[in-house]
């Protein structure tokens, strides 16, 4: 039974939660939403894009645009939707650290050139938490932690439960 103390696996609403730590950076002045990725993420500088898979053999060009942080934001980025062999990596709870993420993700062809079309991405989100991380100097859950849920009183969310916490756990999946 679900009681009002009991916790829940979350999963895609911390895009939501990466997208209010993005803003409060741009209310402050200190990310500008619509610069480049790569002003964050050197990584980033030169993107291609795969414009052909056939039997295996991927013709790529040279994008013209660049990615930005909104375009992280809003899936219009051109990032796949996730890593390669992202099930053997556990999913999101992977925890890589977002900038070696981020780092893959800068090696990946982009779907599309960026700001043309909308891929749900898991990457973009991930890339714009590692630019949120570059931007604090803070682990992104960290910054989330401090300024999003402390101030909110949500005490029980974030992403390491304690013992109590996880025995009040409650995962729901659906199909």
């Amino acid at each position: 039974p679900i009681t009002m103390d009991s916790l829940f696996m979350q999963c895609s609403q911390t895009k939501g939660f990466c997208g209010v730590t993005a803003a409060i950076l741009a209310e402050e002045g200190r990310l500008d939403l619509d610069a480049p990725v790569s002003k964050y993420l050197p990584e980033f500088a030169e993107q291609w894009i795969e414009v052909s898979n056939t039997n295996g053999v991927r013709r790529l060009e040279k994008a013209k645009g660049v990615p930005t942080v909104r375009m992280c934001l809003s899936h219009t980025s051109g990032l796949p939707f996730e890593l390669p062999n992202y099930q053997r990596m556990g999913g999101w709870s992977r925890r890589m650290p977002l900038r070696s993420v981020a780092a893959v993700a800068a090696s990946l062809p982009l779907k599309f050139e960026p700001g043309t079309g909308v891929q749900y991405s898991n990457i973009g989100i991930d890339v714009a938490a590692a630019i949120v991380e570059v931007v604090t100097g803070m682990r992104w859950e960290d910054f989330l932690a401090k300024r999003v849920l402390e101030p909110l009183g949500m005490h029980d969310s974030g992403f390491k439960p304690t013992e109590g916490q996880l025995s009040r756990r409650i995962d729901i999946y659906t199909v």
